[in-house]
């Protein structure tokens, strides 16, 4: 063999070699990364959430960091925010789009949307201190629900479908980092986290 057909060879070798470690690399990567797995892997998504639900459970009520995260990991998506309240156009569009009935009057502002192709979210504040009285939660069939616990609720809508809607302090609210451009602001003083959300696990 001469010495060329040798360099041809090892070219060749490495070229092969760099091709398999781009792969290695990309599968690693998509296995690893949360954010990356659960778009691809749908079974991520149920590893994910079965998570959430079991925290929840085993706490008694929604954990404000746990539901950040999990909204964050399950389905990867947009946010729209606005500490003086999102638009009435889109808030209406978010509402429709979410499909749990709540009592406007008992809602001051959206301030949150969350938008991906599983997961939809709607986070606004409230005066109100019980979950019934903002979303009338006897007229969720027993069988659907998953879990029911002090100002929170879980519960299928169809076989594809979960719902969570929540109520938390102010204080939870803020300490999340998703939400530090409230801290300081006098416009939450005396404010509650009220949360709808709707989630696709197929």
């Amino acid at each position: 063999m001469s010495k060329k057909q040798k360099l041809q060879k090892i070219i060749k070798n490495e070229g092969v070699f760099l091709i398999v470690l781009v792969f290695i690399i990309f599968g690693l990567f998509a296995v690893l990364s949360p954010k990356v797995s659960s778009i691809l892997f749908p079974f991520k998504r149920q590893i994910i959430l079965n998570d959430f639900i079991n925290k929840t459970k085993i706490a008694g009520v929604i954990n404000a960091q746990d539901y950040w995260k999990f909204r964050e990991f399950y389905s990867p998506g947009f946010f729209t925010f606005s500490k003086n309240g999102i638009a009435k156009a889109l808030s209406k569009n978010a509402e429709k789009e979410i499909g749990i009935n709540y009592d406007e009057k008992a809602v001051n502002s959206a301030f949150l949307f969350f938008s991906s192709r599983w997961f939809n979210s709607l986070d606004m504040l409230t005066k109100q201190t019980d979950l019934n009285k903002i979303v009338d939660m006897q007229k969720i069939p027993k069988d659907n629900v998953i879990f029911i616990g002090k100002n929170c609720l879980i519960y299928k809508s169809d076989i594809n479908t979960i719902k969570i809607t929540f109520l938390l302090s102010g204080n939870d609210m803020l300490k999340v980092s998703g939400i530090s451009d409230y801290q300081n602001n006098e416009s939450i003083k005396g404010e509650n986290w009220f949360n709808v959300t709707s989630l696709k696990t197929d």
